[in-house]
């Protein structure tokens, strides 16, 4: 499911089914069914709920919450959210270097590892996650885009050993 909650028009052909299936295929996730919630949020929104449930009062650009691991309601097959704030991507797409759209789909495919377990709080969990995105959507242009996120996280050195099939 997708909703856009928000006043911006998105760019067209977001290939966002191409990334799931992408990521699916290459996670080769347990679990085979279940939905996932996409929603295109505001940035005031997007900055409550991660006040909310991140202590965080600040806007950012996507938030995913996996709903696999625990117990679930009876005949409730929703196995995570995913709120992406399009506004925010948009800034950040310039400051990347890529278009809003590819900014977009990255954001998606990064919050769908998050909803399967995958988090990058330390330099190590960083390789690991932005390694598996790297085979999920290969080219220079996005190991130099993961590389500025590392710099903006870690600082100093380049992330780049970490994009070759960790």
């Amino acid at each position: 499911m997708v909703e856009n909650q928000t006043r911006s028009r998105l760019p067209s052909r977001l290939a966002l089914s191409f990334w799931l299936k992408t990521t699916l295929a290459m996670l080769k996730p347990k679990l085979k069914e279940g939905r996932i919630e996409l929603f295109f949020i505001t940035p005031l929104k997007i900055k409550k709920l991660n006040k909310l449930y991140r202590g965080q009062d600040k806007i950012t650009d996507v938030l995913s919450f996996s709903f696999i691991e625990g117990p679930r309601f009876p005949n409730d097959d929703l196995i995570g959210q995913i709120f992406i704030a399009p506004d925010r991507a948009k800034k950040q797409a310039s400051q990347h270097g890529v278009a809003w759209k590819e900014e977009l789909e990255f954001l998606f495919v990064h919050a769908l590892l998050h909803v399967f377990g995958y988090d990058h709080e330390n330099a190590p969990d960083f390789r690991k996650m932005f390694g598996l995105q790297a085979q999920i959507m290969p080219g220079r242009k996005w190991a130099n885009f993961v590389n500025q996120i590392h710099l903006e996280h870690f600082g100093g050195r380049d992330a780049e050993e970490g994009h070759h099939g960790q």
